[in-house]
């Protein structure tokens, strides 16, 4: 069948590409910030650039030693000049993301080992959250605004087909991840100066503090507050029902985490992985609360969790930064139940730090 002499066939072929080529337009910043209530999305985009400063770092005959940390949003908040200051001779370089998975680090892992880019030391994030296949509340980030389409295609049998068909829809079709709408992006248009540029501003401003800080700002409206017992209490309840119940352990997560690793014993350079401190009352759930785990059965995320972590760092010979376990870590004051506050960041720097200098003197 000719199509160019039956034209109407053509017109569903024409109706997508032209929905597609629309679509494509709100990822232009000043189309996106019309509609965008977010600022995640700029710690994403800003560490292409990171990638960049830190090969051009490492070229330099005279340079501090460079610690690379691969987190999630318990990770932002670092600052160089108190490191520097501190503990002279060090940089971190922090390729920390909300939402930070370890696919998303594999695929930065696989960049690294590519270029052949080799920093003093690697911290790979071990949250539990990220360990449960099953839970609630999904953390699908990484999936939305961080991996490549050709790194899932590579290692496809790590998807899920959810995960696979949330990147397909979110990536293809923007508009369905971000959702516009039509009130939000006529309020701004009729108020540019009360409400679209002052967040273009902030999303400007806090990409010039991520490229500063080499990674590291505090996102405008981050809660400084300490939350109270009470609150803290309820925002733990909350956590851990959407993240942690049911719990059923992601081989997957561990298998990109696994890679990572292997990555960077063929780079030569030493490597560890952290727990970073949970509040009081969000860690006793996870410890002492029974959740339907696999096959029915019934238990503790801790004790189910942790007897694994122990067996594959024994069996990597990797070191573990267990923060909720160690007694000599004592900050305990938290913005919610799984962020410490800005307050103990130094305390948190502290711990990693000491740490890190143990291993590389």
């Amino acid at each position: 069948m000719d199509l160019f002499k039956h034209k109407f066939l053509l017109i569903p072929f024409l109706v997508i590409a032209l929905t597609f080529a629309l679509d494509k337009l709100i990822l232009l910043e000043n189309v996106h910030t019309y509609f965008s209530k977010s600022l995640s999305d700029i710690n994403y985009i800003q560490k292409n650039d990171l990638y960049k400063s830190l090969k051009e770092y490492l070229k330099l005959e005279k340079r501090e030693k460079v610690l690379v940390y691969f987190g999630n949003s318990r990770a932002l908040l670092f600052d160089n000049e108190y490191i520097q200051k501190k503990y002279p001779g060090w940089i971190m370089f922090n390729f920390s993301v909300p939402g930070g998975k370890s696919d998303y680090t594999l695929q930065w892992m696989e960049k690294f080992e590519s270029d052949g880019v080799k920093p003093d030391f690697f911290l790979f994030d071990h949250s539990v959250e990220l360990y449960n296949s099953a839970a609630t509340l999904k953390v699908d980030e990484t999936l939305t605004n961080g991996l490549d389409v050709s790194f899932v295609l590579r290692h496809m049998n790590l998807f899920t087909t959810d995960e696979v068909s949330t990147l397909i829809a979110k990536r293809m079709f923007r508009t369905y991840q971000y959702r516009p709408k039509l009130e939000t992006i006529i309020a701004r248009a009729k108020n540019r100066k009360s409400f679209l540029l002052p967040y273009r501003e902030l999303r400007d401003n806090l990409f010039s503090r991520l490229d500063k800080g080499k990674g590291s700002a505090i996102t405008p409206g981050t809660h400084e507050a300490i939350l109270s017992d009470e609150l803290l209490k309820k925002s733990a309840l909350g956590d851990f029902h959407s993240y942690l119940v049911p719990f059923r352990f992601s081989t997957n997560t561990l298998t990109f985490i696994d890679k990572s690793i292997d990555i960077a014993d063929r780079l030569g350079v030493k490597s560890a992985v952290i727990w970073v401190r949970l509040s009081i009352p969000y860690l006793d759930h996870i410890r002492h609360k029974e959740v339907g785990l696999e096959d029915g059965k019934k238990g503790t995320v801790y004790e189910d969790w942790m007897p694994r972590m122990s067996a594959f760092h024994k069996t990597k010979n990797i070191p573990f930064w267990n923060m909720n376990d160690d007694p000599n870590y004592t900050c305990d004051a938290f913005s919610d139940a799984g962020h410490m506050s800005p307050s103990c960041y130094p305390a948190y720097t502290d711990y990693i730090m000491n740490k890190l200098i143990s291993f590389v003197p």
